[in-house]
């Protein structure tokens, strides 16, 4: 099946909430990793990410060329491919990044990763080079998928609609279980 014929899977316990601006009482918040625009994941033309058996997350059209540590914490990556790029908190929140299942087939050209595939890595520190005129594919928007590990602490993840300047501009708010919720 053509890629534009894929529908966003419909997920009735989808902890994704779009808004065009962040509730400022949600404090725990994730900064960009990247220069982007963020969109639902359905908009990504890599037929895993936009049916949604990659679960809850949206899809980062990339601009800049540089891939930023969100927070402090373990950072882990399958292989030089961009596949399965793992941050992980102290606190236990753990963020995945992946880029297009077709970058595969460049073996590792395009990247010039900046740390090792265990590190631990500082908030805003550089971790990735990526060269997206070798990288993109004719007619299609090049970028990322980025979701959160689910957690039972976690109620609620809210996403902004827009651009995201790396380091700048939140990318995520999450809402965390009260014990009311409970």
């Amino acid at each position: 099946m053509p890629n534009s014929m894929l529908l966003p899977m419909f997920s009735p316990f989808s902890l994704l909430h779009w808004h065009t601006s962040l509730d400022p009482q949600l404090k725990l918040r994730i900064k960009s990793p990247v220069d982007a625009y963020s969109h639902h994941s359905s908009a990504s033309r890599d037929a895993l990410m936009s049916c949604g058996l990659q679960g809850d997350g949206l899809w980062l059209e990339l601009r800049g060329t540089t891939l930023y540590s969100p927070f402090s914490g373990a950072f882990s990556r399958k292989n030089q491919t961009g596949q399965h790029l793992l941050f992980a908190h102290p606190s236990g929140l753990k963020l995945v990044l992946d880029f297009p299942l077709y970058c595969q087939d460049k073996l590792g050209v395009g990247f010039h990763w900046l740390v090792g595939e265990q590190a631990h890595v500082q908030a805003g520190q550089p971790l990735l080079h990526y060269d997206k005129a070798l990288l993109s594919q004719p007619d299609q928007s090049f970028g990322l998928f980025l979701r959160v590990v689910p957690h039972p602490k976690i109620q609620r993840i809210h996403c902004r609609t827009g651009y995201h300047q790396a380091l700048q501009d939140d990318v995520l708010a999450i809402q965390l279980v009260t014990t009311q919720d409970v």
